[in-house]
């Protein structure tokens, strides 16, 4: 009779490509994380338009402090389920949980007095505490991005320009000064995914992982069967192998651990909707659409494989817009190519392949794969703002392309091959860009595929902080012209 080897305990950090993790901080990353919270906030903060009039989460935060899941009746501008009489609320309420600690402090008096005159004597300005929220989440998100790009094993300026990149140099500078309902879901739940990215690249504790998804759910509930993608660099964790069998049995109180706090907040979901509606499923957006008639931006429902074409359409082919005066170029507020407002993204295909890379690339997948059902593409935005839903791992990616080198001496079958696939997709993606597509531009094309194909140095590179800062330039442009044209205040 054989023996059964002992159970091996989980290994303590997974490797980066045979490259040893950090068991503490990075040098210098509260600090960097402090001062780049700072500049953020203080940057967005000045670039801001004002107070967003679509202020639901504002109201949906004073109705819960007040015992109330509903309002009596529906502002005339806000987008709101009307339900037998009274109006509710479509989107996840985390927003307005965070938000509720500051709307009960700011109705204590004189302090609501105050306020309410300083909003015109109406209300309270919920409009302004949602923009301030969403600020605050994300020089918050820039703080964790930083701290989490410390725990992957690239330079300190890697880390640090890789986090100027998601904070300026990408859509999450416009969407963070605008506040709106649809702009604050995406901000504060990118603000929770950098979270559990930090967490995911350190202890990778499941409790942890798991609360971290069950914010980031209640945000964007659609986004919950991407989720897998954050086990897959993660399996000595939540498998454990045994000498005398074939198949690596599972670690179940690891997996409860992650688990059970996405199952408390899918029961509170239910509940909630049960509260309201009187059924367990998200019938705010049926309520929604369906008014008894059925509305003709979703002719097969809100989720459907046929939308795709509109999301791509969005996502690699919109071009911006052209005046004969200021600002001369303008991003359509229905969707920008993420060509136009983020290029340095290309270098992800350089990030060198591992089990983390094959993790960041499965999330991006199973997050395009969800969006491109979805009825519609964002209405509107700069770039294509549900590409926010996946800028964590697609950062993580980019900076390791940029700092970490794609060819790996001890694999080099593997290596090669990942430099052929990353340049042929490359070439795919460079070559059919908008802007390559006519005259002369086609030939900046070609150059830029030739560099991009070429470039094998490591550590991080000033051609490499260039391209970030192009991308810092052109959302700067978008942002600031957007903002000072008040076409911020209209979403």
């Amino acid at each position: 009779m054989t023996s059964r080897a002992p159970t091996s305990a989980p290994s303590a950090l997974p490797a980066f490509n045979g490259l040893p993790r950090a068991t503490g901080p990075a040098p210098h990353g509260a600090r960097d994380a402090a001062w780049l919270f700072a500049a953020v906030v203080a940057v967005y903060w000045l670039t801001c338009p004002g107070p967003t009039a679509y202020d639901q989460y504002g109201r949906l935060a004073d109705a819960l402090l007040h015992g109330s899941l509903s309002l009596p009746e529906r502002p005339p501008h806000l987008e709101m389920a009307e339900y037998q009489g009274r109006a509710y609320f479509t989107n996840p309420p985390t927003p307005a949980l965070l938000l509720a600690p500051l709307l009960w402090i700011a109705e204590r008096e004189p302090l609501r007095t105050w306020l309410v005159a300083r909003s015109g004597g109406w209300d309270m300005p919920y409009g302004w505490f949602q923009t301030i929220l969403s600020i605050v989440c994300g020089g918050a998100a820039a703080a964790f991005a930083r701290l989490a790009l410390g725990r992957v094993p690239v330079s300190r300026a890697a880390a640090n320009w890789g986090t100027i990149l998601f904070a300026f140099g990408s859509i999450q500078w416009y969407h963070a000064t605008i506040g709106s309902v649809w702009y604050l879901a995406q901000i504060v739940y990118g603000m929770f995914l950098w979270i559990l990215v930090w967490e995911w690249f350190g202890r990778a504790r499941p409790a942890l992982l798991g609360t971290c998804l069950a914010f980031a759910f209640w945000c964007r509930m659609e986004t919950l069967v991407a989720m897998p993608f954050v086990l897959v660099p993660l399996t000595d964790r939540w498998l454990q192998p045994r000498a005398d069998e074939i198949m690596p049995r599972p670690r179940l109180r690891w997996l409860l651990a992650l688990a059970l706090p996405i199952v408390a907040v899918l029961a509170l979901n239910s509940a909630y909707n049960f509260a309201r509606f009187g059924v367990f499923g998200n019938a705010a957006y049926e309520v929604l659409i369906n008014k008894g008639r059925g509305d003709p931006l979703f002719p097969k429902g809100l989720m459907h494989w046929s939308y795709w074409p509109g999301h791509v359409y969005v996502l690699f082919n919109a071009k911006p817009l052209f005046y004969g005066e200021y600002p001369w170029i303008l991003s359509g507020v229905g969707g920008l190519s993420w060509w136009y407002t983020t290029p340095a993204f290309i270098y992800a295909l350089k990030s060198p392949w591992d089990r983390w890379t094959l993790g960041c690339w499965v999330g991006i997948l199973l997050f395009l794969a969800v969006l491109f059902q979805f009825g519609g593409t964002g209405m509107t935005q700069l770039g294509y703002r549900f590409a926010l839903d996946f800028y964590a791992p697609l950062t993580v990616l980019t900076v390791r392309g940029m700092d970490q080198r794609l060819l790996d001496a001890a694999h080099p079958l593997r290596g090669r091959l990942a430099w052929i696939v990353s340049s042929l997709v490359a070439a795919a993606a460079v070559w059919f860009a908008p802007w390559a597509q006519t005259g002369p531009w086609r030939w900046l094309a070609l150059f830029l595929l030739v560099a991009f194909i070429a470039d094998n140095a490591r550590p991080i590179r000033p051609w490499h902080v260039a391209l970030i800062l192009v991308s810092v330039a052109i959302n700067s442009w978008w942002t600031v012209s957007l903002n000072l044209l008040n076409l911020g205040r209209l979403f």
